[in-house]
């Protein structure tokens, strides 16, 4: 069909617009077409409604109008306009008061502001059914002028009404050309999509191709500036993010765009089949029980009830607002407390409650605004991060394909990313998962931390079986087998890898087994002497102090024995339990019971077992970070029935770990 066909001229109100057909059409198709409809003769008394700058560049001219719909069917170059400021096309907003939507059979009828004529309606959008809409108008009168705010607008004859909510704007426009090239998986339902302005335009009616054979590659105009204003800059980004809900997704990609300059421009777009994201759908979706939370910021609290629960949803019924917890200072009297994905404001004297832990916090102070946290691998340093992500005990595997499960296009589940302002002001905003690019932005003249992105998969790709976090993105609380399937980049751009964590376990074990795994010196003889007391270790203290650094392979919690040499009764070793301990200070904590005794420095001293329990289950287990190869003695033991006889055996802890398996042999003589 020509293009005749499909657009129409409009003399009496300068219009041209498409009015049939589905056919897409160069631009300039469309500039021939007009060239060759106003050069007959009985054309020559209408101004032309086009001009070219060049093969790829038009222009509408002497205030000829073109709807928005229209340049849907046009490719292949960039459309501006000239002729519409001074209000000689207006844009209006229409709500409130005696308020109708316009329909089809309004345009080319006047309209009327309050009492006054304006001119012909040339097209209209329904913003929201039966509440607002956008009404383009082109001002005949010999002075145009701008209309006011809140005056009542009507069509003569027509349906539409309503009242001005904003004074009318006018101005030119421009319509960019885009169009992709790359390599890009072809068919299978793909839909490449843009953002603008924080939202994905079109969404869901995009008009260029999807699903099907052939080329899933674009080439459409999209309008950058609006009566004179440009939008957002005339940044776009264009996305491509196929997941399809049976599984066999791609690697993403998208690609940001100034457009500023019109004409036409190429958007590379590259994907690829993912081998690691072959799940469907239906399934990933499941693995919702994996949170991701963005840091928002810190606030005082002047009293505390106890611990909250790590990335449990809090809120405060006063205000409102609600958010993720991250961190807390104390567990009693006053501290501090990070929150992540808030949402609302929390106020300076009410209550937050944890929405599992049902611990509570008075807040003393509103949220001080920040975007990273510090996190730090067992042991080791702090380090900041922008999001706090907890894997639930998943596999890696699994939090990957969750990952690009959240950010596939048609995803609308909430991120929570950050941005800096000019002048240093950190800024919240949210924006859906298919949207999603990084954690931080940095919108100073001078970005001092703009993360760079990751395109195939936004929060880290997946390879060899190891995830490999995007910049900002923290990890934790996997699968015991992934502790260390995994590499992360800090906030500040620099990589990050888990230390050497290994287990020592052993198995064939019955619930009520005593089991232990002691250093040695050599042979069987157990290393009771790793360290020496330090001074002020006196009885009823819950913590205990070594002169000695303490390695890395030290459990994070265990028992502790402690060897009181001046005395020489069955009492001079006593085992206690510690929760933690600390390098720096080279102290365990929370000691039960606490010390029974005061012990002498240096006299005295200390040894930690690796495993020192009685075993709930067919195996015990402890996993440490590997520094150096071990001597170690295994011991297990029951006289409960079935008893056993003693099973012992030496090996070595190395880089790859311990295990070995107890052999039972029932010993027939104990009673």
């Amino acid at each position: 069909m020509p293009i005749s066909s499909d657009f129409t001229i409009d003399y009496v109100n300068k219009r041209v617009y498409h009015s049939s057909g589905t056919t897409i059409y160069t631009v300039n198709a469309l500039y021939s077409y007009i060239m060759d409809t106003f050069d007959e003769l009985v054309q020559m008394d209408d101004t032309i409604p086009m001009s070219a700058q060049t093969p790829t560049e038009y222009t509408l001219i002497n205030s000829w109008y073109m709807d928005d719909v229209s340049f849907k069917y046009l490719k292949t170059g960039a459309v501006q306009t000239n002729g519409w400021t001074s209000y000689n096309i207006h844009i209006l907003t229409v709500t409130g008061g005696t308020y109708a939507d316009p329909v089809a059979g309004d345009v080319g009828k006047t309209v009327v502001a309050g009492a006054t004529s304006i001119g012909p309606l040339l097209a209209y959008e329904v913003t929201s059914v039966g509440v607002s809409s956008k009404w383009w108008v082109r001002d005949t009168r010999g002075s145009p002028a701008q209309i006011g705010s809140a005056v009542a607008m009507t069509i003569t004859t027509g349906t539409g009404s309503g009242n001005t909510s904003v004074a009318s704007v006018s101005g030119e426009n421009l319509w960019s050309n885009i169009y992709t090239l790359g390599s890009i998986q072809e068919g299978s339902s793909q839909q490449i999509y843009i953002e603008q302005n924080g939202a994905r335009i079109f969404s869901g009616s995009e008009w260029w191709p999807e699903g099907g054979s052939g080329t899933q590659h674009i080439d459409v105009l999209i309008k950058v500036k609006e009566a004179g204003t440009e939008i957002n800059g005339a940044l776009i980004t264009v996305y491509l993010r196929h997941y399809p809900s049976g599984g066999n997704a791609d690697l993403y990609d998208h690609f940001g765009i100034d457009l500023t300059t019109g004409g036409r421009n190429a958007v590379p777009l590259a994907t690829s089949p993912d081998l690691n994201n072959t799940t469907a759908q239906a399934t990933v979706s499941g693995y919702n029980d994996i949170t991701i939370a963005f840091v928002s910021g810190t606030l005082t609290y002047s009293t505390i009830s106890g611990p909250f629960t790590n990335l449990e949803s809090v809120s405060q019924a006063v205000s409102g607002a609600t958010g993720i917890f991250l961190k807390q200072t104390t567990t009693t009297g006053a501290g501090t407390m990070t929150l992540g994905n808030v949402v609302g404001t929390f106020n300076n004297t009410n209550v937050i409650t944890g929405g599992s832990s049902g611990a509570t916090a008075t807040s003393s102070s509103t949220l001080t605004e920040a975007y990273t946290m510090a996190k730090n691998f067992t042991q080791g340093s702090n380090f900041n991060y922008s999001v706090i992500i907890g894997v639930a005990t998943r596999v890696l595997s699994q939090l990957y394909e969750y990952l690009k499960y959240v950010t596939r296009i048609g995803s609308t589940f909430t991120m929570y990313p950050t941005a800096t302002a000019q002048g240093g002001a950190i800024t919240h905003t949210t924006k859906q998962g298919q949207l999603y690019i990084r954690a931080h932005e940095d919108n100073q003249t001078s970005p001092t931390n703009t993360y760079s992105p990751v395109k195939a998969s936004p929060f880290g790709t997946f390879a060899g079986g190891k995830f490999f976090g995007a910049q900002g993105v923290w990890i934790e609380n996997m699968a015991s087998a992934d502790v260390q399937n995994y590499q992360l980049i800090d906030s500040g751009g620099v990589t990050r890898t888990p230390p050497n964590q290994q287990a020592i376990t052993i198995s064939n074990l019955l619930s009520g087994d005593r089991v232990a795994v002691f250093k040695t010196t050599s042979g069987t003889t157990i290393d009771k002497a790793m360290y020496t007391a330090a001074a002020g270790n006196n009885s009823g203290n819950s913590t205990f102090v070594v002169n000695e650094a303490i390695p890395s392979d030290t459990p994070t919690s265990g028992s502790i024995r402690i060897v009181d040499v001046s005395d020489t009764s069955a009492t001079r070793e006593t085992r206690y339990t510690y929760t933690s301990w600390d390098g720096p200070s080279k102290t365990f904590s929370g000691l039960s019971p606490t010390l029974d005794r005061t012990y002498t420095s240096p006299d005295d001293t200390v040894y930690i077992p690796y495993i020192d329990t009685t075993a709930g289950s067919t195996s015990a287990s402890v996993t440490v970070i590997y520094s150096s190869d071990r001597t170690i003695l295994v011991r297990v033991r029951r006289k409960t029935s079935v008893a056993i006889l003693p099973f012992e055996t030496t090996g070595t802890f190395g880089s790859t770990g311990y295990s070995t398996s107890a052999i039972r042999t029932t010993d027939t003589i104990v009673t």
